[in-house]
């Protein structure tokens, strides 16, 4: 397990006990196994994006309180260096949350590498309350809906839409295929008032 990823299991099992609740409980409010929770608080598991999300929602605070608990939100401006963001690895995307000390906003920022060439129909859907939008930065992305008929965009396009509804990302170009994603925190804050799969 990675430092960030060690630090955020021990912030998450320090707040656990500050609140007065057992696994059980965690588990009833984020729909993480308690299994998974107690691996994930031993440092047993790998933390995704999904997951860290879940574990903000559930405990009610946003997904950059996991990730840089006590940073300055008062600030007026923050940076995050290429490639410095915190990164989270999963089977069909990485996603680099950016400009995360700017804990007190109510929308997240995220860089996305898109890997899946083809829907897996061993993943669940990717959802969260609120609105995501994309803007291609790089190659083509197909982005499958359960409501919609998929729909392409190309570097420069962009697309909001309802995140509640469950998608999956596709890679269509022959490169990476990178998007920048601004998600509102009810669903970056309930992410984060669900976020950071396997």
């Amino acid at each position: 397990m990675s430092g960030q990823a060690f630090n955020i299991s021990n912030r998450v099992k320090a707040i656990r006990k500050e609140k007065g609740w057992r696994l059980h409980d965690l588990a009833k409010r984020t729909g993480i196994s308690v299994a998974t929770l107690s691996k994930l608080e031993n440092g047993k598991t790998k933390l995704n994006f999904s997951t860290v999300n879940k574990l903000a929602q559930g405990i009610g605070i946003a997904v950059t309180d996991l990730t840089s608990p006590g940073l300055d939100c008062t600030k007026q401006r923050t940076m995050t260096l290429g490639g410095g963001g915190v990164i989270f690895e999963t089977r069909d995307v990485d996603y680099e949350v950016l400009c995360a000390d700017y804990t007190g906003e109510r929308q997240g920022y995220v860089k996305l590498t898109v890997k899946s060439r083809a829907i897996d129909p061993s993943l669940p859907w990717h959802r969260h309350p609120g609105k995501e939008f994309i803007f291609v930065l790089k190659g083509a992305l197909v982005l499958h809906t359960e409501d919609k008929e998929p729909i392409t965009l190309k570097r420069g396009d962009s697309l909001l839409f309802d995140s509640s509804i469950g998608h999956h990302y596709i890679s269509a170009g022959r490169g990476e295929t990178e998007l920048l994603l601004s998600l509102s925190l009810q669903g970056y804050s309930n992410v984060i008032d669900t976020l950071r799969e396997s």
